[in-house]
């Protein structure tokens, strides 16, 4: 069984939509851990207290602090192990439990952060002296660090991603459950990325479990089961995923669903975590605020010891190495679009357009490629002042507007739907 993760050459190349949504899942986590942080440890709804509307100004919600001390928009030990097993993954070109312990051990040498249970594996020079089986280390911090599993091994067959997944899960924590939790968060994201809906597979997902470590994860992640409900800790694989699957679940949009997470208290940047790159999955990169990515940020240190210093950008260069897409090319000259009338009165350009308009235009920026979202607008405005369908916009965007790109499902339908 390979576990080489690199899209094989015979694999039809992964689209735009799956790019989307798999940098989504890597982009989301770590912006609900950063959001999270500042909650950690304190009580429910206390994220709707603090920010009873969005806040717009300055670093918005991106305030830093809690118990760690963590500065504006920085993530935590969730994401910084994330990054370190991405990186391990890059630097061995596959699954090797050696590459990815050296490279937790070096970023445990110098964070603030480390969960009991990881910092006791990680106290073994080698991972092989870590005691196995056991039911005391089913806490939720395998599960926080294991996306980038669901993005290396995308197209793996099922069976070699849940053998990965569990196995980097066991390197620090013995209690199998914490294994299983992960496999089940990592499969709903690659069903998620590759366009399917992640919670009509749950049960079969749940259902294939070992006998012995089945019954509370269904429950629990039951339709019906709500945080109300008595329950484990979601310090606990079980309570961590079962928050972050009622709260993707229970919204229908990435703001909706973390700041979901992060009012249920306790473990916050962890179950915000898990709830962003489930939601970035779902939703695609596009959907995670803009005001959220910007602050964005956080560093860990290497096994070469150099210290990695990581911001949103370096985040979209690390999901595109791991689907096998290679470092992000530079855009070409002519990228620019200067301004162009696509109705009478109406222009629409890219970002890198808009720099040379004249200074008495008004300038409303809706994405930095003028694709996507700029094409959702400009087919929104179509259909509103003209009565057209979307399809009939789409038509006449598609004659106006060279940079329009129709990837994104999620603006189809919702312009298809009555608003």
């Amino acid at each position: 069984m390979s576990r080489e993760f690199q899209t094989p050459p015979n694999h039809p190349s992964i689209n735009r939509s799956e790019t989307q949504r798999a940098t989504g899942c890597m982009v989301g986590a770590a912006v609900g851990d950063a959001l999270g942080a500042p909650f950690e440890f304190r009580g429910p709804n206390e994220y709707a207290m603090a920010f009873p509307r969005p806040a717009l100004g300055g670093t918005g919600e991106m305030i830093g602090g809690g118990s760690f001390g963590w500065a504006p928009g920085e993530f935590t030990d969730d994401t910084q192990m994330a990054i370190a097993l991405a990186h391990a993954l890059l630097d061995a070109g596959r699954w090797d439990a050696d590459t990815v312990w050296n490279w937790f051990r070096a970023w445990a040498a110098t964070a603030n952060d480390v969960g009991v249970t990881t910092a006791t594996a990680l106290a073994h020079a080698d991972w092989r002296a870590v005691p196995k089986g056991g039911k005391s280390g089913a806490g939720n911090g395998a599960l926080m660090r294991a996306f980038p599993l669901a993005v290396a091994y995308l197209f793996a067959d099922a069976d070699t991603a849940r053998s990965v997944v569990v196995e980097q899960a066991a390197l620090t924590h013995p209690d199998p459950a914490a294994g299983w939790g992960a496999w089940i968060a990592v499969e709903l994201c690659r069903l998620a990325i590759r366009g399917e809906d992640p919670f009509a597979y749950l049960d079969t997902i749940v259902g294939e479990l070992p006998d012995d470590v089945r019954g509370r994860f269904a429950e629990m992640l039951s339709p019906q089961w709500t945080p109300d409900l008595p329950h484990v800790t979601n310090g606990s694989v079980w309570g961590c995923l079962a928050e972050a699957v009622w709260a993707v679940r229970n919204t229908s949009n990435f703001h909706d669903a973390v700041v979901a997470a992060i009012n249920l208290g306790g473990d916050t940047d962890t179950v915000a975590c898990v709830a962003g790159a489930l939601a970035g999955a779902l939703y695609g990169v596009q959907a995670i605020p803009s005001r959220w990515t910007t602050y964005l940020n956080g560093n860990l240190d290497t096994p070469s010891g150099s210290p990695l210093r990581m911001r949103t950008a370096d985040l979209l260069a690390l999901t595109r190495r791991l689907l096998g897409l290679g470092e992000p090319s530079e855009e070409p000259a002519e990228y620019t679009v200067e301004p162009k009338e696509v109705a009478p009165g109406l222009y629409a350009c890219n970002y890198p357009g808009a720099a040379g308009v004249p200074t008495d235009w008004a300038v409303v920026v809706h994405c930095h490629g003028g694709r996507s979202r700029t094409g959702l607008v400009l087919k929104a405005w179509k259909m509103r002042a003209h009565g057209a369908s979307e399809r009939e916009a789409h038509d006449w965007l598609a004659d106006q507007w060279p940079l329009y790109e129709d990837y994104n499902r999620t603006f189809v339908e919702f312009l298809r739907t009555d608003w």
